[in-house]
């Protein structure tokens, strides 16, 4: 039976004085609506209820559903099987409980919204049992209280003396009064839906019990795709993550950082630690090569068109449900195949309207600072790179430091570096890092009755970025409301709206801070950026030890990169009651989003007139519309031990998205951001598409006894973006289930708790890639003809009529398992997916006039398995702990590319030229390049190894030659790492001493490799930037050899020493302590005089600490902000990097 809600909300301390009095005057007005109301809500409320020979559970159920009624009982004193026929039309409750009980020996008692029931001949405090038999006589009298958790009484638990039948229940306060034989007895206590407890009396004759609510947690309702089930009845592999007090205690703001560490199989990266940009989200594996490996996010049955977590307040979200295999995603066809993200909003409850508040402010910093070389380590480094260049080249190695003497300014070095202790020594990370605040407040109103029930809410979010000039401010509202019209008929409406605006850093910002010398001031001479030309000594060095022009982290602070976003999302529905079992639902559901970017980059760049550009402005604008009308017949009937679930539908969807960009020049100065006062026109383009959708679905779900489960599921879709001859694709899923628990021969294992085996197959789609792809296309070129420049176009690529859906078949096994009354709880699914027909681009012979063709010509498995374990640690009166443990592990492998099975090799685009590779039997986008194999430490080792460079000398790195012929060369490229870790893990404990709670996140990953494009061009001389701290272990010289790992640093470095290789990646390993929340209830006694009902502090932090050997900021954090691209996974360029947040709250509930 359902718990009383929980709910919470918050006062700002920080508001400005408007605003102050419009919410006051709101509270109070709400205040006073609430203490004048005079009847009660058992008073208030009228049921209508419509039932032919049901059970009494299902009666009593439906009334929790529909009501704030709470039924509390003991199971021998109800008989829930018992059938009856009722038919009332908005009648009290009591009225309802004469004909639900009547000449039976069942009474009730009825306080507002608690209904207590038992046997007639019951009394208060009376035996819950037959009547002691040579039961040793009480002597001693102990009371009590039972509650949950969370300090709300549990009225009717039963209350038993251990080895007698000795009991009592519980009052509707959840008090209690038992005489017992022994001080030192042992009490066992027990409510439905809690786990039972045994409490030591210990001498005690007064004590408080908390229980804990099975973890089990069998009758649970799970939102699935196009309706809901029992989490008993799931014969899938669906994670549920339910938004408690902990997570709304993050300050977070897109909802994927809730959600990390928390599920098995799901592995959430904040790729950006940028104000406003969206966490990347992979479900097992990566399933495709060139379309996107982002799930489908569902947000109240809109179907998100683009893949944004921003794109609701996490604050309005109750519940995510994620849809990670095929039994359970197959139901989406054509998107599930990366999984499916379900996202439920808050909706209004039956009962007298709630106000909540809550309010954060927080304090952010960098996650972490990345080690590099201070001033005396740079300038030594600097001295070496130039001498060890000059040796190398043949020099004597005691020529004087001087221009005349070695010919060039690279192998010489300015005389102050000789005294270090006269430098700067600028941490220029601390330049552009700082201290950025959050305020984060959420204001909701929400209530209901028997017949409608609403809920409305806004919120507003200010939040500076770590690094300077960033900054980001997001408004939302959110509002639900549904109502029965007629006793046949309901309506009901969602709409979600959300306006962000981000100001953004220029993007080399962090990576100028990293690289920028030490021994250069901020500022130089005349006030211009400091650096080789305006500091005096430096003036011949400027490219040898860096330079400020696109090298100072200062030289781009004048940009101005503005993104403005409105997203706006809702639905209409009208549903039909035929009678008890039958219904059909119809609904109109659309998205709309309008994007406007601007990007103006400045001239003048604080280095004086010489340095100063051609100022350019760059705006953007998109506009994505997609709308879908959706039908659903639905039944759904108990017959007998036999219960069925029927659906089938169908859906249209439309998608139009239109862009345009222009780009003028020419600007006087930098103080006019606009189109119009540019003197030259640059580009001016537009591009629009429109795709279509249409599908028919069904779904059954049929179990016999709950205890023998099976499911079916079918959808066919119909897709404008494939060729003509393949434009519908099947889709479906088979699943069954087998509650052995609840088997006879299962009685004697009194441990076993629940035991549930699982078994799935079925198949989903994948069509998120670029629209027309099988359309040859006209493309626009300037050709001369005599002395004329004319316009002509050429198709641009081959038509493919035959451009069919990508497929993923995945069969997935998993039990379900509790032990000890449900103390501890394992979940555990072994899964294997083909993804087949994958999208790919053949290389083909050029005499055909094209390079390439888009071809279905692919084939990718992945495996894996997920461990889900939640545990009850300690659960008594003064401490509860609880632990939830989840392990994932994935295995991906290329097992077909294009006809001869070739290897596909992809360009990151990155300065350092790593590639990545698919290639048969290996995992998916392995890092491709030479395998560093440490350092020649003298000249025998280059002369024993016949391999060696030419060009070798004592100090080089050296590689491995793979094929074993002697040469290296790029023969000897292979697979140096894949991004792929071994395993993923989260761990979060819970703890709840009286009204304080107490709760931490750990999560990690252990192996996979990752590459970062700036790290490693501080691994060796490149143009005079910093260096590593790290490098400090570099070979010197035979008597000082270094670590063995790092080369010699030199100016002429050259050949395999700039090519991609194993010694520019780091281990992905990190361990994380992902989130702290401490928390305090206030006092009700005192809180209740002031009207509130419910109020909070906490203190959360985030990412307080990482652990990583890698040398970058976060390991989660990649390069190319396409966060749906599995390409760039693992790839990394002094991205903005994360945060550590500490955040005081209140929440608070009127």
């Amino acid at each position: 039976m359902k718990k009383p809600p929980k709910s919470g909300a918050v006062f700002p301390w920080r508001l400005n004085y408007n605003a102050k009095m419009k919410l006051s005057l709101l509270f109070f007005v709400t205040l006073n609506f609430i203490m004048q109301a005079n009847s009660s809500y058992s008073q208030k409320t009228k049921i209508s209820i419509d039932k032919e020979d049901a059970m009494v559970r299902d009666i009593i159920d439906e009334i929790e559903t529909t009501t704030e009624f709470k039924f509390l009982f003991n199971t021998k004193a109800v008989d829930l099987n018992r059938k009856v026929s009722i038919k009332v039309k908005r009648v009290p409750i009591e009225r309802v409980l004469e004909l639900l009980f009547k000449e039976v020996d069942t009474s009730y008692e009825l306080e507002d919204r608690k209904i207590l029931l038992k046997r007639k001949t019951e009394k208060k405090g009376a035996l819950v049992v037959p009547p002691i038999i040579n039961s040793t006589i009480p002597q001693k009298t102990i009371n009590g209280n039972v509650s949950d958790m969370n300090g709300q009484p549990l009225p009717g638990a039963n209350i038993v003396e251990k080895n007698t039948t000795n009991g009592v229940t519980a009052d509707f306060d959840g008090n209690f009064s038992i005489q017992v034989s022994d001080e030192n007895a042992i009490l066992v206590v027990s409510y439905i839906g809690f786990a039972t407890k045994e409490v030591l009396l210990n001498g005690q004759a007064t004590i408080n019990i908390a229980l804990e609510e099975s973890a089990s947690g069998l009758d649970e309702v799970v939102v699935v795709g196009y309706g809901s089930l029992k989490k008993g009845d799931i014969t899938g592999s669906v994670g549920s993550l339910k938004m408690d007090e902990t997570l709304k205690s993050r300050a977070v703001v897109d909802f994927g950082q809730a959600m990390s560490g928390k599920v098995a199989g799901v592995q959430v990266l904040n790729g950006s630690g940028r104000p406003g940009t969206s966490s990347s989200i992979q479900i097992r594996g990566i399933n495709s090569i060139s379309a996107g490996s982002s799930p489908l996010i569902v947000i109240d049955g809109v179907q998100l068109p683009e893949y944004n977590l921003n794109s609701i307040n996490s604050s309005d979200i109750e519940s995510i449900e994620v849809l990670k295999d095929a039994s359970s995603a197959s139901i989406y066809g054509s998107r599930g195949a990366n999984g499916v993200i379900l996202v439920t909003t808050k909706s209004g409850k039956v009962g007298e309207p709630e106000l909540q508040l809550n309010y954060t402010t927080s304090i952010q910093q960098v996650i972490r600072k990345i080690d590099v070389m201070d001033a005396a380590e740079y300038a030594q480094t600097a001295i070496d790179g130039a001498q060890n260049g000059w040796i190398d080249s043949g020099g004597d190695p005691n020529a004087p430091n001087t221009l005349e003497a070695r010919g060039n300014y690279k192998y010489t070095w300015p005389i102050e570096l000789e005294s270090p202790e006269n430098l700067a020594n600028t941490d220029f990370q601390n330049l552009i890092f700082r201290a950025a605040p959050i305020h984060k407040i959420d204001l909701s109103y929400s209530g209901g009755d028997e017949k409608s029930n609403y809920s409305i809410s806004g919120g507003y979010i200010n939040q500076e970025g770590i690094v300077i000039t960033s900054d980001y401010q997001k408004y939302s509202l959110n509002m639900n409301v549904e109502t029965r019209i007629k006793d046949w008929l309901n309506v009901g409406a969602m709409l979600n709206t959300v306006y962000d605006h981000e100001n953004e850093p220029y993007r080399r910002i962090v990576e100028w801070a990293v690289q920028y010398p030490a021994i250069y001031p901020i500022y130089g001479n005349d006030g211009y950026l400091g650096g080789p030309l305006t500091v005096d000594g430096f003036e011949n060095y400027s490219a040898i030890l860096f330079r400020p022009n696109n090298g100072h982290p200062l030289y781009r602070i004048n940009d101005d990169i503005q993104h403005r976003r409105f997203t706006t999302m809702g639905n209409f529905f009208t549903e039909f009651k035929f009678n008890d079992y039958l219904s059909f639902k119809t609904s109109f559901n659309a998205f709309y989003k309008n994007e406007g970017n601007t990007d103006y980059n400045a001239g003048d760049h604080n280095l004086g007139d010489s340095f100063k550009t051609t100022a350019r402005f760059t705006v953007d604008n998109n506009r994505t519309l997609s709308y879908t009308w959706g039908n659903l017949l639905t039944f759904d009937k108990k017959i007998n031990d036999h219960s069925v679930n029927i659906i089938a539908g169908f859906e249209y969807n439309h998608r139009d998205y239109y862009m345009d960009l222009a780009r003028r020049q020419g600007y006087d100065n930098d103080n006019i951001h606009s189109l119009s006062a540019g003197q030259d026109i640059i580009e001016a383009t537009d591009a629009a598409t429109q795709t279509n959708l249409v599908s028919v679905l069904g779904r059954i779900n049929y179990n016999y006894l709950s205890k023998y489960i099976v499911a079916a599921s079918y959808r066919r879709d119909g897709s404008s973006r494939f060729g003509p001859n393949t434009k519908w694709g099947n889709f479906y899923s088979f699943s069954g289930a087998w509650r052995v628990s609840d088997e006879d021969f299962m009685k004697s294992f009194k441990n076993v708790s629940s035991l549930k085996l699982k078994a799935s197959y079925g198949v989903t789609g994948n069509d998120n890639f670029a629209d027309y792809r099988w359309i040859s296309k006209l493309t626009q070129a300037r050709t001369a003809i005599g002395n004329s420049l004319i316009t002509t176009y050429y198709p641009s690529n081959i038509e493919n009529p035959d451009l069919e859906w990508e497929g993923t078949k995945q069969s997935n096994f998993g039990l379900d398992l509790g032990l000890f009354q449900s103390r501890l709880n394992i979940g555990a699914d072994f899964y294997h997916s083909k993804s087949d027909n994958l999208l790919l681009d053949i290389p083909i012979p050029s005499t055909s006039g094209y390079t390439s063709a888009f071809t279905n010509n692919g084939e990718v498995e992945n495996q894996g398995l997920e461990v889900d374990i939640q545990t009850i640690n300690v659960s008594n009166e003064k401490l509860t702990w609880s632990t939830q443990l989840n392990y994932s592990m994935n295995r991906s492998e290329v097992t077909q590319l294009g006809r001869n099975n070739a290897p596909m090799i992809f360009s990151l685009g990155t300065a350092g030229g790593m590639q990545k590779i698919n290639q048969i039997g290996e995992p998916v986008f392995g890092f491709y390049g030479y395998q560093y194999d440490g350092v020649y430490m003298n000249q025998s080792e280059i002369d024993e190894d016949p391999s060696s460079p030419a060009s070798a000398s004592p100090g080089d790195g050296r590689y491995k030659d793979v094929n074993g012929d002697g040469v290296l060369n790029s023969d000897d490229r292979t697979i140096i790492g894949n991004v792929q870790p071994d395993f993923t893990w989260g761990l979060t404990n819970n703890f709840i001493m009286g009204n304080f709670d107490l709760s931490f996140s750990f999560q990690g990953v252990v192996g996979g490799e990752i590459y970062d494009d700036n790290a490693h061009r501080s691994l060796f001389y490149h143009e005079g930037r910093n260096y590593l701290e790290e490098v400090n272990g570099r070979w010197r010289s035979e008597e000082d050899p270094g670590d063995g790992y790092h080369f010699k640093v030199s100016v002429d470095v050259d050949g395999l020493e700039k090519t991609a290789s194993s010694y520019w990646l780091s281990n992905g390993t990190y361990l994380r302590l992902k989130d702290v929340t401490i928390g305090f209830k206030l006092p009700e006694n005192i809180i209740s005089n002031f009207g509130i009902s419910n109020a909070r502090l906490f203190f959360n932090g985030v990412n307080l600490f990482t652990i990583s050997d890698a040398p970058i900021f976060d390991p989660e954090n990649f390069l190319n902000a396409n966060v749906t691209s599995p390409l760039y996974r693992g790839v990394g360029g002094s991205a903005y990097p994360s945060a550590k947040v500490y955040s005081l709250g209140l929440n608070v509930k009127f």
